[in-house]
């Protein structure tokens, strides 16, 4: 029988298929000579093996492409470029024949001798080559022989990517057509492995310890995102089972699909507006399928990072924004602005590290620090808005000058634009993120400053509850049910309506179809949520009389309940947790 892990379920769904190692092993590689005559040989090897990763590159980035998008596909345009460096190139070649070593030690002497120079430079931008360069290096060294197996040449079949983290910038792996599955030894319900997980609808299991480390490239494995288990080197039993219960979950994943869109209404008659969190342009057309009323949030972060460590232009920012609001139309989309917090790219554009990066200078604490980060954004959404029903939503609000001043830096692009003869819109509609106690606390207070309010209960349970969301050691007491989190959404709810403003929920709970009677009892009308959990949640608000809800909300709040008419079990399901942040 094979070794089960037991880890936190953050993507619904099974996967069967052999390990793939996300990071490569640090094997040592050493100054292993070669004859003379065959020196001619080993540089024939080395031109080989880059043949193999430029093709190995292209095909990565049309893949990427075809799954996420240009932004995020160009990332790879300068490992292309790095692969065919005259000077790496050369130098590479006469290390082999001069020094007559493998070509292995004469690429690492090189990069070695290139990443010194890179880190030298004041040049931030020529600095950060170095990560490109390292990634090329990794390729190239597996190719001839070093580090573990890559998803991008694995062994044939379905591959489960096992790895210590993933981030925002590991997407182009990910979108791999070969990985069915992600198994990481970090991460929480709402880490960014879970986010791009959902958004790319691949079973996986976080905070799993030390996976990565006993694991080996090869090794069978099972993630069961149900379950939150990941079994190592299964029997057949166990396969079987699994295969099984695979089938199961494609076959609801279909039949969802196959039902027809149509309005949420409760059996009381009560209508639930959905609408998709957006990670991925890619991501528009399963939600419009899947009856979302347009986008509820989309994360502008992503376009940040498909363009790091650049940033995007005025006209990247128009072009994509626009482009969501015209795909989704009559429906709205709402934009929300850089909310960039302890990711490697953050200390790219602050150029600097932070000890607390995620309770410190990110979201609109950041942009309003940095204007040349945030006026481009800015003027981006003006004028895309002019063409579209676009709308700003602003994240770590805390207090209400932050909205005062975002309206003052928009009031002065709005003129600009316009004094340039550029279409922008004046009234653009400007909300808020509430997922800081702060900000659910004095909702009655920005509910003055803001024409909508959105929910972001990731964070805000994080925060309420003092729980790390990425910290798999507690992450048992992130409890959306918890009833200081219900008390501060009803608390929120009751301020958007006392000044008649819309609510809406774009957090976990939204995604949950057992805690749809909860949400619906707080007073929300309206949900933000990943696109391949809007027919389930759509299924579940179907079933809900929006009275007995209140009954249920009110219950919860004191204590009583725990979760909604199908308790607590279905309301902690991790195969039912989505991701917000």
């Amino acid at each position: 029988m094979g070794e089960t892990f037991a880890g936190i379920g953050v993507s619904p769904g099974v996967a069967l298929g052999h390990a793939v190692l996300h990071e490569p092993e640090n094997l040592p590689i050493v100054p292993v000579p070669v004859p003379p005559e065959r020196i001619h040989e080993e540089v024939d090897r080395f031109e080989s093996c880059r043949e193999q990763a430029r093709a190995e590159l292209r095909e990565l980035r049309d893949r990427t492409f075809e799954a996420l998008g240009e932004s995020y596909a160009g990332m790879l345009d300068a490992q292309l470029l790095i692969l065919d460096d005259p000077a790496l190139v050369s130098k590479t070649v006469q290390r082999i024949r001069v020094g007559r070593v493998a070509a292995r030690w004469a690429l690492k002497e090189v990069v070695a001798e290139f990443i010194r120079r890179l880190e030298g430079i004041d040049d931030r931008y020529l600095r950060e080559r170095g990560g490109d360069l390292d990634d090329v290096h990794r390729r190239l060294q597996r190719l001839l022989g070093a580090g573990r197996t890559s998803p991008d040449r694995s062994p044939g079949g379905p591959a489960i990517l096992v790895a210590h983290a993933l981030g925002p910038s590991d997407a182009a792996a990910l979108s791999n057509a070969s990985v069915v599955g992600i198994a990481s030894d970090v991460g929480g319900q709402t880490s960014h492995t879970a986010i791009l997980a959902q958004a790319l609808s691949l079973p996986s299991v976080v905070g799993l310890h030390d996976i990565s480390q006993r694991v080996r490239s090869g090794d069978p494995i099972i993630v069961d995102g149900d379950r939150g288990e990941v079994v190592w080197l299964p029997d057949a039993l166990q396969s079987d089972d699994a295969r099984r219960r695979r089938e199961a979950w494609l076959a609801r994943e279909r039949g969802l699909a196959a039902v027809q869109p149509g309005p949420a209404v409760t059996r009381d008659g009560i209508e639930i507006h959905l609408r998709a969190n957006i990670e991925f342009r890619g991501q528009i057309e399963r939600a419009l399928r899947a009856g979302a009323e347009g986008i509820g949030l989309y994360r502008s972060e992503f376009l940040f990072l498909g363009r790091a460590p650049n940033l995007p232009t005025e006209e990247e920012h128009y072009r994509c924004y626009r482009e969501l609001g015209e795909r989704v139309a009559p429906h709205p989309a709402v934009i929300r602005t850089l909310d960039l917090g302890g990711e490697k790219y953050f200390h790219e554009v602050l150029d600097r590290e932070q000890s607390h990066p995620v309770l410190g200078l990110r979201g609109i604490r950041l942009c309003l620090r940095r204007p040349d980060v945030f006026r481009p954004q800015l003027r981006g959404l003006l004028r895309a808005a002019a063409a579209a029903d676009i709308r700003l939503m602003i994240p770590l609000v805390s207090t209400s000058e932050e909205v005062r001043a975002v309206r003052r830096l928009l009031a002065e692009e709005a003129d600009a634009l316009r004094a340039a003869g550029t279409a922008a819109r004046a009234d653009l509609p400007v909300g808020i993120m509430v997922e800081l106690p702060a900000a659910a606390t004095t909702a009655d207070l920005l509910a003055r400053e803001s024409d909508f309010f959105s929910i972001g209960t990731n964070d805000l349970v994080q925060y309420a509850l003092a729980a790390d969301r990425d910290n798999e050691s507690v992450a048992y007491l992130a409890q959306p049910v918890h009833p200081a989190v219900l008390r501060l959404i009803r608390f929120v709810v009751d301020s958007g309506r006392a000044r008649a403003i819309p609510v809406s929920l774009c957090g976990e709970m939204a995604a949950q179809p057992g805690l749809a009677g909860v949400v619906i009892g707080l007073g929300l009308r309206e949900l933000s949520l990943q696109p391949q959990a809007i027919a389930a949640v759509r299924a579940a608000i179907q079933e809900v009389d929006s009275r007995e809800a209140r009954d249920v909300a009110d219950d919860a709040m004191e204590g009583w309940g725990s979760g909604g008419a199908t308790g607590r079990r279905e309301a902690e399901s991790p195969a039912s947790s989505k991701s917000e942040s």
